[in-house]
């Protein structure tokens, strides 16, 4: 509506305003929402998933698209801002695709996953990963700790590592211990004893179980060098590491050749539920690697070994295993990886 306002004896139009949608009049909008999860039986599946938007917020669950009941099977805890969906043992018949549908009067957003059950008997030894590469190494030793490192499986069982388990001996009670689980590849050891000589080892894990330990540390002792000195030390030696830089790859999934035009196959070093890992060699190098031949059926199993590949090109460190090449299939994709034994 156009309204005419007198000012002074002049008449001066007055524009309607616009009226803008305030900052609560927003649709829902998911923050946090898992990725597709593997369980084994009998444990507890949670799906939870964080939101944002205009309340009141309706958060309906579903399975293949049929509303999920609240109850001795299925629990479902909602609240403002998330709603989570649980499952107390999982079991096969709990297997699909779960989807999240959040509704408001602003909108709609919905988030799915896929849900798989892994029953314990169809688990393998070669289903768990194999033990860590090389030898785990000990530095920045003080007068009470030390850091601990150590590199990946070579082959992880065809299951992602979910974490490794540390275990610890020493010369007085020469007895294996576990000490800690933890995700990454490197933990700092405390409250050592300077009279007692250590060593250590690494199994890993994934979602079938734990795997083999690694090769046991050389033995080590704490107390040795004193904190100061140490620094020092430290200094010196970061100086000479940033002059030995590692050469790294930026690897590109070849599609146009196979594996075989480059790479000698030869024996089988691991297989698992997702494929199997071979002995190459470079036809002109002659260097040695690990070939991880991934079975890849779908256009989202490749997608997902896409983004295996990317997120290790973007992981260089002198601790993690690189990939340094790989190859697209009508059935699969093949990583080469470097092989420590």
């Amino acid at each position: 509506m156009v309204t005419a306002v007198f000012v002074s004896g002049e008449a001066r139009i007055k524009k309607p305003t616009t009226k803008t949608p305030t900052k609560q009049a927003l649709p829902p909008q998911i923050i946090q929402f898992p990725e597709d999860m593997k369980i084994l039986a009998g444990q507890k599946v949670e799906i939870l998933c964080k939101f944002s938007g205009a309340p009141p917020i309706t958060c309906t669950w579903l399975k293949f698209r049929k509303p999920i009941q609240d109850g001795s099977a299925h629990s479902i805890l909602s609240s403002d801002s998330s709603s989570q969906l649980t499952i107390s043992s999982g079991q096969q018949e709990h297997c699909g695709c779960y989807t999240i549908e959040l509704r408001n009067s602003f909108g709609v957003r919905q988030a799915a996953l896929n849900l798989t059950i892994v029953a314990d008997h169809h688990v393998t030894s070669s289903d768990k990963p194999d033990p860590p590469a090389k030898v785990p190494a000990a530095s920045d030793i003080r007068r009470s700790s030390l850091t601990l490192s150590w590199y990946g499986p070579t082959y992880d069982g065809g299951s992602a590592v979910q974490s490794y388990n540390l275990e610890i001996w020493d010369s007085v009670d020469q007895q294996w211990t576990h000490l800690v689980s933890c995700n990454s590849t490197s933990y700092n050891v405390q409250n050592l004893l300077p009279e007692r000589q250590y060593k250590f080892r690494v199994r890993a894990q994934n979602i079938y179980g734990v795997g083999e330990p690694s090769v046991e540390s050389e033995p080590v002792t704490v107390g040795l060098v004193d904190d100061d000195n140490q620094e020092e030390a430290e200094a010196e030696e970061e100086d000479e590491d940033s002059e030995k830089e590692p050469e790294y790859r930026d690897v590109t999934i070849r599609a146009d050749m196979k594996v075989k035009e480059l790479y000698d196959v030869e024996e089988r070093l691991g297989t698992g539920k997702f494929g199997q890992v071979f002995k190459l060699v470079e036809k002109s190098t002659k260097k040695v690697w690990a070939g991880k031949f991934i079975k890849a059926y779908s256009a989202k199993e490749k997608e997902n070994v896409r983004q295996e590949i990317g997120i290790m090109n973007s992981l260089h460190h002198p601790k993690l295993v690189q990939c340094v090449d790989a190859f697209e299939g009508k059935s699969d994709i093949v990583m080469v990886l470097e092989m420590y034994g």
